[in-house]
């Protein structure tokens, strides 16, 4: 819903400041709906598969545990990564990335 002092702000431009709005408007929507950049996700991880489902990148990761464990790295688990507010976001799917998973649009 937006906002009653947007809506009362809009109503008194004139027309040239409501398409650079609009175009604004335009360039944002399309931004947000893009998924991350490989350099926007994490570099240290071995990837073993991706995935593109709307704006939501799915990677198959190995992953370190930072323990300098004898079992590093450790996987390959799934991750979704998606943009939010203006940040790259990340979630854990687990082993298995299900096909409801990817037919969403954010993680």
């Amino acid at each position: 819903m937006i906002p009653k002092t947007i809506i009362h702000s809009l109503k008194h431009q004139d027309l040239s400041v409501l398409h650079e709005i609009r175009d604004l408007v335009e360039r944002l929507i399309l931004e947000r709906g893009k998924p991350p950049l490989a350099e926007e996700l994490p570099g240290d991880r071995e990837v073993l598969d991706v995935q593109t489902t709307g704006s939501t990148t799915y990677r198959l990761e190995k992953v370190s545990c930072g323990k300098n464990c004898k079992g590093c790295p450790h996987g390959p688990y799934w991750y979704g990564y998606w943009r939010e507010n203006g940040k790259t976001r990340s979630k854990y799917i687990g082993k298995n990335l299900k096909s409801t998973e990817t037919e969403t649009k954010k993680v």
